[in-house]
């Protein structure tokens, strides 16, 4: 099963973990192939690469946050604003 919040889909995207259908913008809705994401969510190292940039993502932030540098891109890091806990649901794929 892969869960993960909606801000973490971003940063998915971002370090190339992810890829949307087609070629939108940046900052238009994305459409992703449940096939692709049920067969992605079954291969052990691609759900430990997932692990780690997300974990990574938000060392980085959090760091910058307790540094008190500005919201911005680190070590090539797509940096997400928002999500969490603001009423927004889990995007959860069941591997069935």
């Amino acid at each position: 099963m892969l869960i993960c919040q909606p801000s973490d889909v971003r940063i998915l995207v971002g370090v190339k973990l992810l890829k949307p259908l087609s070629n939108p913008p940046p900052n238009s809705v994305k459409f992703f192939a449940t096939l692709e994401l049920l067969e992605l969510a079954k291969d052990r190292t691609w759900l430990a690469k997932v692990t780690n940039a997300l974990n990574q993502h938000w060392q980085t932030k959090n760091a910058a946050k307790k540094n008190g540098l500005s919201n911005g891109s680190q070590n090539g890091h797509v940096m997400a604003s928002g999500g969490g806990s603001n009423g927004q649901e889990n995007l959860s794929i069941a591997n069935r």
